[in-house]
């Protein structure tokens, strides 16, 4: 029996060069209907509104950028999730999927980004690049990994989420956070965003995400906001 209230509907290529999701998703509970052409997809959409629509171009060769744009013409709040492969990464995708995952990547990794779409955690969820932070759980998503933490650096990591690219006051966070005009003793603060590094950065101790601007405060920046890969 399905987990899953809803179905998803998974466009795929009929020869792949890499495993079907289609098992790997029903094994986790998913209501999955296949089907190898956008044709077919509008029409199962038409049929009964899914949770999301998984369209594998990388098992179709080809950018998949005409059943993006169909199917958000028909429903632009259905989410799409668009996979794509090195043949395909340096060519011109479409811009209106919600999310663009490359292969090679984990299955655990798709069933995390599509476990972020599902109704219930709609309206906790704050995403950037490849990183996802659902407010209501305290987690963050990265890559194929959830990571928990408490409940202010979770609010720590929506401050930077908010305000991308922009150098953040140390003053300014620590207000923010503790709710405070008492900016006397800053400590805390260092430690939190070293606890945010723990859970964000591939090396803490180099951070490529939250940097420290001497003498100025935090900066917090994805390189890639949309592409993701390991």
């Amino acid at each position: 029996m399905d987990q899953y209230q809803g179905k998803i509907i998974l466009i795929e290529g009929k020869q792949t060069d890499h495993p079907s999701f289609f098992l790997s998703l029903k094994k986790k509970g998913y209501n999955v209907e296949i089907t190898s052409t956008g044709n077919a997809a509008i029409e199962k959409i038409k049929d009964g509104a899914p949770l999301m629509v998984l369209i594998d171009a990388a098992s179709m060769r080809t950018t998949s950028n005409r059943i993006v744009y169909r199917i958000k013409k028909l429903d632009p709040a259905l989410p799409v999730i668009l996979i794509i492969d090195d043949t395909l990464k340096n060519k011109n995708i479409s811009d209106k999927a919600d999310l663009v995952l490359c292969l090679p990547f984990t299955v655990q990794k798709l069933l995390n980004r599509i476990a972020l779409y599902m109704p219930s955690k709609k309206s906790n969820l704050k995403t950037l690049g490849n990183i996802s932070l659902d407010l209501s759980k305290n987690s963050i998503y990265i890559e194929d990994r959830i990571v928990g933490v408490t409940p202010r650096v979770a609010k720590l990591l929506e401050l930077f989420m908010d305000q991308p690219g922009r150098i953040i006051d140390r003053e300014e966070l620590f207000r923010k956070l503790w709710d405070t005009e008492f900016v006397d003793d800053m400590r805390s603060l260092d430690v939190h965003v070293r606890w945010l590094r723990k859970a964000i950065e591939e090396d803490p101790k180099n951070p490529i995400n939250l940097i420290t601007v001497k003498g100025k405060g935090y900066l917090f920046k994805i390189e890639d906001l949309v592409l993701e890969n390991n």
